[in-house]
């Protein structure tokens, strides 16, 4: 949904990133059963990360892979998971969290994407109620409504609303898990929400100035162009985020799935630090709007 959460492909072996993918198109598929057929239009790679660590509280021979064709890929059988446990929960937790944000969006941006918005809204609409999980939703709900209101406010403070959606993100994380299960995966998603929330404020920088959209950044810097030394102490608060996620990825039980392991600390260690090397640089040396493709 950010585009924040990929690993760096160039420093995964070849299987590695095969079985990436193929936890991609198995949530793609997953979502068109248990949300609707259209609910995987804004299907994004971030899902993985939650798919790949939720398949580690699943019978282990629940995950298989088979060469599969699908409407984006007709010609050419590729593999994709089949489904299981840790696979419908992400499809049906995404299908949750996209209806809340398109909600949410609706009150932020201009006209075109405001109608764009309107049209998919019925698809997530539905999404949402094929879902099911009622208490996640709630909470998600919950979360992002107190976030909105701290963009009424015009909290100066990133710590605030980037808290409510690492809170929200820990939940979808740990739903449904106990004891030390629980508070590991929900430590994951904690810390993964925050770095996702500051990082995309900061990115969005320069064109929430000139916009005048909500950014808790734009506030406590004034709107002037982001110094070096602004950038360093964002990204060393976005870096010890990271730690975050690292301590608790740490302690998750991989058992004999190594492919598992390498992918999360692969995303942890440089497909995360990769995504904010936009803060490098001076403002007029880099453009905050780029972004890495996904991997196709």
């Amino acid at each position: 949904m950010f585009g924040y959460v990929k690993p760096y492909p160039a420093e995964l072996l070849v299987k590695e990133y095969e079985f990436y993918k193929a936890t991609y198109c198995g949530i793609c598929r997953s979502m068109k059963k248990h949300t609707g057929a259209f609910s995987n239009v804004l299907h994004s790679y971030d899902s993985v990360f939650l798919a790949l660590v939720r398949m580690l509280y699943i019978d282990e021979s629940k995950i298989d892979a088979k060469k599969k064709k699908c409407i984006a890929h007709p010609f050419k059988s590729r593999p994709m998971l089949v489904e299981n446990e840790a696979l419908e929960y992400t499809a049906r937790a995404f299908g949750i969290l996209t209806y809340y944000k398109l909600k949410d969006d609706l009150s932020d941006e201009k006209l075109l994407r405001k109608m764009a918005i309107s049209i998919l809204r019925p698809i997530f609409s539905g999404a949402k109620k094929k879902a099911g999980l009622t208490e996640l939703a709630e909470v998600v709900s919950d979360r992002l409504l107190r976030i909105g209101a701290l963009e009424e406010e015009r909290c100066g403070s990133v710590d605030e609303p980037a808290k409510l959606f690492g809170e929200l993100l820990g939940e979808i994380f740990a739903f449904g898990l106990e004891g030390a299960d629980r508070t590991v995966t929900y430590a994951c998603g904690y810390h993964l929400g925050k770095f996702i929330y500051a990082a995309d404020a900061a990115e969005d920088y320069d064109r929430d100035v000139k916009s005048g959209s909500y950014n808790p950044y734009v506030i406590l810097y004034e709107g002037k162009p982001l110094t070096k030394e602004n950038r360093a102490t964002i990204k060393c608060a976005l870096l010890m985020e990271c730690r975050g996620i690292e301590g608790a990825v740490n302690l998750l039980p991989f058992g004999n799935l190594r492919t598992i392991e390498n992918i999360l600390k692969n995303i942890i260690y440089v497909g995360l630090p990769r995504r904010i090397e936009f803060l490098d640089g001076e403002a007029e040396d880099k453009d905050l709007s780029d972004a890495e493709a996904d991997p196709s």
